[in-house]
């Protein structure tokens, strides 16, 4: 399909998607229409550059491209032209997910290469294209498929996608992920070249246990990145996305216990960008949609870290703070299980919150959002009894919080009909929540077993990015 034509779907459910009360304001998401995984987020001549699965035809997944937009600030974002479309000519019906990368110069996306329904499974290839104008318009080598199933032998690979590309010294080296025919286990699978156009297959660099609920079944968007003096590989097995934290030496990879990168089911397909600094900073797609003109969003720059337990920390991207306006402030606040009001007239829809809880009890206390005028109803936001489990809304996850931690920190963005809860910073929990009324957007606080101390609160209203 021509691009003008998929300009002018855009452009009609554009109009529609902004009068949607339930479309999020400073989440990113695209024009209008579907979009699911992030893709090759680079920093490239002093601006940040996003990519995303995108139909411009359609609120549905279908007739996959490349949407891209490029920022200044990692938080207002200008959308560009669309990047990748299928290549109909050469039989291509989907662009998958892939990476971008900076090859002395050159703008290069790696993605998978898909040309009909049927060879999601089988056939899948990897290509490549690149841009010499500065990221605006991208040419497709003539050297594509750069890379095809066969070149794994006798190795029965299934769904193979999603490149993740890095480089030690001269030599890139690229994780991709799959799974093995009749295994019913995830599979990464490490390669290398000199100049990303001939590829050798090296090993598999991980590999899933058929009888472990979390690496189990195929393994999406593989990322692999070094924090300290480890290696991260985090993967997205159809249900919510695992971590493990691991060795890496000699390109063999020993992994160590897997965990959840997110609570949510919504979240998945994550895509991470290592600034020279070492900073990283993750993006992860939002599943499910709006009600009309749109689908989908990409959840909040996230930083990474690890930490002495060798498990990973998650902190918002500190240039959010650019976005908030009208701010309140409280503290020293009794919460008994017969309060109600206590944040008195707190209200809104697009705001971030930081609470500080002092807490000796095992009951469940937390949050109360989208509330009637009244207090009554609303939307949960909590830590549940004997701090196993957080719950947002109809989500729920069990968290790494302890009886002995008497601080708990509650980092909340409420977006419409996104919630992102940071915990502790140890902890995420993405959920769809939506209003039952749009004047139902009360703001309170609770406990259900004993008293507790609310030390310190912040509520700021967010501004949008756009």
């Amino acid at each position: 399909m021509p691009l003008q034509a998929a300009m002018e779907s855009i452009k009609k459910a554009k109009a529609i998607a902004e009068k949607c009360p339930y479309r999020p304001k400073f989440h990113f998401l695209a024009p209008a229409n579907w979009m699911n995984d992030p893709n090759g987020p680079l920093y490239y001549k002093g601006e940040y550059h996003l990519f995303y699965q995108h139909n411009p035809y359609g609120e549905n997944w279908g007739n996959i491209h490349w949407g891209h937009a490029k920022s200044k600030d990692l938080v207002h974002w200008e959308h560009l032209p669309i990047a990748l479309a299928p290549s109909s000519d050469l039989g291509e019906k989907h662009c998958f997910s892939g990476c971008c990368v900076n090859n002395k110069g050159v703008p290069t996306i790696i993605y998978t290469s898909i040309k009909s329904e049927k060879s999601i499974a089988k056939k899948a290839e990897q290509w490549i294209a690149t841009s010499s104008d500065d990221m605006i318009t991208w040419q497709k080598s003539s050297h594509n498929p750069v890379m095809s199933s066969n070149m794994h032998g006798n190795l029965d690979v299934r769904d193979w996608r999603d490149p993740y590309i890095w480089k030690e010294k001269e030599i890139w080296y690229m994780v991709l992920g799959g799974h093995v025919h009749n295994k019913q286990a995830g599979i990464a699978l490490l390669y290398k070249s000199s100049n990303l156009n001939q590829w050798e297959y090296l090993h598999p660099l991980c590999e899933g246990e058929r009888g472990n609920r979390m690496t189990r079944s195929n393994w999406e968007c593989p990322n692999f990145f070094p924090l300290k003096n480890s290696h991260i590989l985090a993967v997205s097995p159809y249900n919510k996305v695992v971590y493990t934290v691991g060795s890496y030496k000699n390109h063999q990879f020993k992994p160590g216990n897997w965990n959840y990168l997110d609570h949510g089911r919504g979240f998945y397909a994550p895509n991470t960008m290592i600034e020279k600094d070492g900073r990283v900073i993750m993006w992860a797609w939002i599943r499910e949609g709006g009600t009309g003109g749109w689908n989908g969003c990409l959840t909040l720059p996230r930083i990474l870290s690890l930490g002495d337990d060798n498990r990973l920390r998650f902190t918002p991207a500190p240039e959010l703070q650019l976005l908030r306006k009208n701010h309140i402030h409280m503290e020293n606040l009794l919460i008994t299980p017969h309060s109600k009001s206590v944040l008195g007239n707190t209200r809104g829809s697009c705001l971030e919150i930081i609470g500080i809880f002092e807490v000796a009890s095992t009951g469940n206390f937390g949050f109360k959002i989208y509330q009637f005028n009244n207090y009554e109803n609303g939307k949960i936001i909590e830590i549940k009894a004997e701090r196993r489990y957080l719950r947002v809304g109809k989500e729920k996850g069990k968290i790494d919080l302890t009886l002995n931690e008497k601080l708990i920190k509650f980092h909340i963005f409420i977006d419409k009909s996104v919630v992102e809860v940071f915990l502790n910073d140890k902890d995420c929990l993405t959920s769809k929540v939506y209003q039952e009324t749009l004047n139902s957007d009360r703001i309170d606080v609770f406990s259900t077993e004993e008293d507790i101390i609310l030390k310190s609160l912040d509520v700021w209203e967010l501004k949008s990015i756009w």
